[in-house]
């Protein structure tokens, strides 16, 4: 706790003193290390009116603090530009409204932070986003979430007054409170995102820049998650309402794995198979079984950075083709050997292949979907079938066929993209073989 607070004010000091990018992620750099020395179970580590620093918040936080690295380090042209002090402080916002949603134990600070993101992400897709239907996708990311959030505030009064206290560990809702449940419920939702109301994520990808989709897949997605897991305790008496959820979380896992397949823009196919992934999420934490929670958590962990090197494996074909369509990005395999490698292990891992934090989160899943109900085993089945398939479509098309003339492959990749895309990949590798940190 210490060492990330004291990271918390070390960036804080270089952004006001003006000091270089470089040196604050050499900073940051010098201290996520030790984080994997420590360890913690889902017991609470800390226990008072405002911190509560449990295995669950501890690991998005240094998701958090990792992707956020990552997306400042892969936005070099930004960096350079006259509004890179702009851009360093709404990232530097966004950095501490995580951290503090993440450790929080107050449930309207929870909620203030939740929506305090919106913000920073909301004025970096539409100030460094590619094209006019920005303001759109804009609109999109901010009345979906504004729609989810005035019920959960009126929510939030309701339980103050029932329970004389904010914080988690002390609340309580009676089982006849059904529009209490849908009002928490839908706003967490809305965030994951859930099957029905996804449709702003696709749109906010799109015209996000590559640090803007990097930041939404690798950590806002699991804001709605780690919600879920916080208020379990309200959710437990609603059982015959979770249901509801979970079985429009599974058939949208497969209509959504189904549209990944009718998708032509790069970063369309990544944000729906978020979707997909997501729903999986949804029914983990609302079964309620600890193998599922596990499960739902280590999915998180490596979609979140899956997730943010697919969509920078997409921006690389982008800035030297001047299109995300797969039908102009063809013959990689041919121009970029060495990239095409990277490829295939992003799109391996995104449909769970060993050896990857992934393949172990989809069969604690597993075990704790089947054992609820059997018949979610033809639902899974069809899942990580269709997981398959769109990931291998999206290799294949943009690693086979023939080379597309306009791409300019005198350009070859620099080394620090290479070094990001290591940094993608070696969390998840290092979690598969440190599997005893999740228990």
């Amino acid at each position: 706790m210490l060492a990330i607070s004291f990271t918390f004010f070390v960036l804080f000091f270089c952004l006001v003193m003006g000091i270089k990018w470089f040196i604050l992620l050499s900073l940051m750099m010098m201290f996520y290390p030790f984080f994997h020395f420590l360890n913690f179970n889902l017991s609470l580590f800390s226990k008072n009116l405002y911190i509560s620093l449990d295995f669950f918040s501890f690991l998005m936080i240094i998701l958090t603090f990792w992707i956020v690295f990552l997306s400042i380090l892969s936005s070099m042209n930004i960096l350079m530009s006259s509004f890179s002090k702009l851009f360093l402080i709404l990232f530097y916002f966004l950095f501490f409204f995580l951290y503090m949603f993440f450790s929080v134990s107050n449930f309207f600070f929870f909620f203030f932070f939740f929506e305090a993101t919106l913000i920073p992400t909301l004025f970096i897709i539409v100030g460094w986003g590619n094209k006019v239907e920005r303001i759109k996708s804009g609109y999109y990311l901010f009345f979906y979430t504004l729609f989810g959030s005035m019920p959960m505030l009126m929510s939030i009064f309701f339980l103050k007054e029932m329970n004389f206290s904010l914080i988690f560990f002390f609340f309580n809702l009676k089982s006849t409170y059904y529009l209490m449940y849908m009002f928490l419920v839908i706003s967490l939702l809305i965030k994951m995102p859930m099957f029905l109301v996804h449709s702003w994520l696709p749109k906010a990808h799109v015209e996000a820049p590559l640090s803007g989709s990097m930041i939404l897949a690798g950590v806002l997605l699991k804001m709605g998650g780690y919600g879920l897991f916080r208020l379990m305790n309200l959710f437990k008496k609603f059982s015959n309402l979770n249901s509801i959820w979970i079985y429009i979380s599974l058939w949208g896992g497969i209509l959504s794995s189904f549209i990944c397949l009718r998708q032509v823009d790069l970063k369309s196919i990544i944000a729906f198979s978020s979707v997909s992934h997501m729903s999986l999420v949804i029914v983990g934490i609302l079964i309620f079984c600890y193998s599922s929670l596990i499960g739902s958590l280590m999915l998180m962990v490596s979609h979140g950075l899956c997730s943010s090197g697919l969509f920078f494996l997409a921006n690389i074909l982008y800035e030297r083709s001047g299109s995300r369509s797969i039908f102009l990005n063809k013959g990689l395999m041919s121009m970029f050997p060495s990239l095409s490698i990277w490829w295939f292990i992003f799109c391996a891992f995104n449909m769970a292949c060993p050896p990857s934090l992934n393949l172990i989160s989809e069969i604690f899943l597993m075990n704790g979907l089947i054992s609820w109900s059997f018949l979610f085993v033809f639902f899974l089945m069809f899942i990580s079938f269709l997981g398959g398939v769109y990931n291998l479509f999206l290799f294949s098309f943009c690693n086979h066929g023939s080379m597309y003339s306009s791409i300019f492959f005198f350009n070859s990749c620099y080394l620090i993209e290479y070094f990001i895309l290591y940094m993608h990949f070696f969390p998840i590798f290092f979690f598969f073989m440190k599997l005893f940190f999740f228990f």
